[in-house]
């Protein structure tokens, strides 16, 4: 009987340690995790920020566009096409920690089944946002391309930088006000505009919800 007890003792000591591992695993991927997750938050601020000035410059290139002359300066025309369609939407967080998590099969050793379920599902709401962001990109790449063909792009782009890498401006006169009377013009800015805001109000908001929501189960998990 004292034989068999100390059996028992040993293995529940063997149990204690292996949980005590499994926990102690568990805390240093729920900090790692908090850490990487806070800063997908920043990010996806940032980029939704950065979204709302696209569209913002986009709606005032808008409010110029029809069949009558425009009522704007060549120069500001190309400072508004810049800083709507220079910089393109893209949320690209950081998951390495996750990717680890999920490659290495650890996903098990969380005592929170909600947590679980949040951090797989993780790839899923993000593939939703990635696709209407392409679509973004599709429509940004058209209006730039457009852009390119039809006006002076070198007119409309130049700035200190070009006079810094020894870039002359144009020689050539043509202008790009004529596009603000392009109803194909229009309708590229006008698609462009509808699918950032569409972003910002419909997807990213999820995304930051999610986010959010993983933050505080792993709080909830932290000891």
């Amino acid at each position: 009987m004292l034989v068999v007890f100390g059996i028992l003792i040993a293995l529940q000591i063997d149990n204690w340690n292996e949980n005590k591992r499994i926990r102690n695993t568990e805390q240093q991927y729920l900090l790692a995790l908090k850490e990487e997750f806070g800063f997908n938050k920043g990010e996806l601020e940032s980029i939704m920020n950065r979204n709302k000035l696209n569209f913002e410059n986009a709606l005032i290139i808008l409010d110029n566009t029809g069949p009558e002359h425009p009522d704007i300066a060549d120069e500001e025309f190309g400072r508004l096409l810049t800083k709507s369609l220079s910089i393109e939407t893209q949320f690209d967080p950081s998951q390495g920690v996750l990717d680890e998590i999920i490659s290495s099969g650890k996903l098990g050793i969380f005592s929170s089944k909600e947590l679980k379920f949040a951090l797989s599902s993780w790839s899923g709401f993000l593939y939703r946002v990635r696709l209407q962001e392409q679509e973004l990109l599709i429509m940004r790449s058209r209006t730039i391309e457009m852009v390119r063909n039809t006006a002076n792009l070198r007119r409309v782009i130049y700035g200190p930088r070009f006079e810094e890498l020894g870039i002359k401006q144009s020689k050539f006169e043509q202008a790009s006000l004529h596009l603000l009377k392009s109803v194909a013009f229009e309708g590229h800015v006008t698609g462009f505009a509808t699918m950032s805001m569409n972003l910002n109000n419909n997807y990213y908001p999820e995304l930051v919800e999610e986010i959010e929501k993983i933050l505080l189960l792993i709080d909830e998990g932290l000891e």
